[in-house]
């Protein structure tokens, strides 16, 4: 990422890397990282910024040096930048108009009990951001925080009902977003889908059995149906 820095009047070179598991020498990939950069971009930018993103579930302290020596001489050090977003208070975040802090926020260190409101608090900045955002970028975000968030439809519903209570229109149109609920509403149209042609296909085979000559009876004991569905079927000609 290419952005600006004020205090040196250049552009400089921000380096991210996000990393969700356990990798030995981590820290060395970085600084092979920063080097092939820096070989690269030395002549354009006063400054390359190397900074990684931990999003393990676990908590723990990171290395982000490298450093080589040998007796009486030091010859290099290297220290990059690093986030721990379990180590990160939720509540700190919630209150920002952050799309990133948005996306991120079931990574950072909370309870079960706590799940439910940090759930909620993100639909809440979901709302703040959809008026500054438009609809691609929001729907990206919350495709990324829905891997972290594992959302569950229980209590989702119950989330449902509590923002339309409280924000009637933007509830409506942050429903239409949310990449969950899309795909629970397009699993259970195929679940309903499904029953239907099911429906058709036996009301299909009364009706040809009944044409060919079999009694209600027969068909009932053919397709081992109840004889009350067969009558239904049949008061439907």
């Amino acid at each position: 990422m290419e952005t600006r820095f004020k205090q040196h009047d250049a552009y400089i070179l921000v380096h991210l890397e996000p990393q969700s598991y356990k990798q030995t020498k981590f820290n060395e990939r970085m600084f092979i990282y920063y080097s092939r950069l820096f070989e690269r971009h030395r002549e354009e930018y006063k400054l390359i910024i190397p900074i990684a993103i931990f999003t393990s579930d676990e908590i723990r302290d990171e290395p982000n040096t490298v450093s080589m020596a040998i007796p009486g001489h030091h010859i290099l050090s290297f220290e990059f930048l690093k986030v721990e977003l379990k180590k990160q208070d939720w509540r700190t975040f919630i209150h920002l108009d952050n799309p990133v802090a948005a996306a991120l926020l079931a990574k950072m260190g909370c309870n079960k009990k706590e799940k439910r409101e940090v759930r909620l608090s993100y639909l809440r900045m979901i709302l703040r951001l959809r008026k500054k955002m438009d609809d691609a970028r929001l729907a990206l975000i919350m495709s990324v925080a829905d891997m972290y968030f594992e959302p569950n439809k229980e209590q989702e519903e119950s989330l449902i009902r509590e923002l339309r209570e409280q924000y009637p229109e933007e509830g409506e149109a942050l429903m239409e977003l949310m990449p969950a609920w899309k795909r629970w509403g397009y699993e259970e149209g195929i679940e309903d889908g499904l029953e239907k042609g099911i429906e058709k296909g036996i009301e299909q085979a009364v009706r040809k059995m009944l044409i060919k000559g079999f009694t209600p009876e027969e068909v009932a004991e053919t397709l081992e149906l109840p004889m009350e569905e067969i009558r239904k079927l049949t008061s439907k000609n």
